[in-house]
């Protein structure tokens, strides 16, 4: 007898459910075992029920889509996630795959696409659909990015720190070689060094990196 796909839904709106339901219950061999209103319910649904796949919300009351991923994936279960979400932000698709979703499915598409994504799911892999691979991929771009600014931060010396931070405050060369007891050639020198380390060739680029980064003296 041929196994059948067993689906939990958790989403905070009924008639969402519902409609998802009515998608997942076309599809032959499949079952919806279990609708959850809050994440929070969702692992001890996940216990009761044993299921292939599990279709979630990101954004629930107590505990969203994300949490309920991270949650699980800690424990070692292997069942299939599939966040669906309004979101189509490269931050939510990042995380979503950071938590160990398989899936990443906005929810303005139609029925074909989410089925296909379940399928995808349940064979072994995963599903972005191209709009959410664009925001995938700005998304890794943009965090690797920002790990470099962090590398290049790492890479002053702590003279050059608070040179940096003078010079975001708005120091002159004159007041911060007065401030630490060195000459002025000695901080256009470490200026120097600074915006080459870094990447940044002007002071408001230096100020703006240090507020974005919350960089504070050595």
């Amino acid at each position: 007898m041929e196994k059948t796909t067993r689906v939990i839904i958790a989403d905070d709106h009924t008639v969402v459910r519902q409609g998802i339901r009515l998608v997942l219950e076309n599809i032959p061999g499949l079952e919806v075992v279990a609708e959850a209103a809050d994440g929070v319910d969702v692992p001890d649904l996940v216990e009761a029920h044993d299921p292939d796949l599990l279709v979630l919300d990101i954004t629930m009351p107590t505990m969203t889509g994300l949490e309920v991923a991270r949650v699980l994936r800690k424990s070692g279960s292997e069942v299939g996630i599939l966040i669906l979400s309004m979101h189509d932000n490269p931050e939510y698709v990042l995380e979503a795959v950071r938590a160990g979703a398989d899936a990443y499915v906005l929810k303005d598409v139609g029925p074909g696409e989410l089925r296909n994504a379940v399928e995808a799911v349940l064979a072994g892999g995963e599903y972005f659909a191209d709009r959410v691979s664009q925001q995938l991929s700005l998304g890794v771009r943009e965090e690797l990015e920002r790990e470099q600014q962090r590398s290049r931060l790492d890479s002053l010396t702590e003279r050059e720190r608070d040179v940096l931070v003078r010079i975001a405050d708005g120091c002159t060369n004159r007041e911060i070689a007065e401030e630490f007891g060195i000459s002025p050639r000695t901080v256009e020198s470490h200026r120097e060094r600074v915006m080459a380390k870094l990447r940044i060739r002007t002071v408001a680029g230096l100020t703006r990196f240090v507020m974005e980064h919350d960089v504070g003296a050595g």
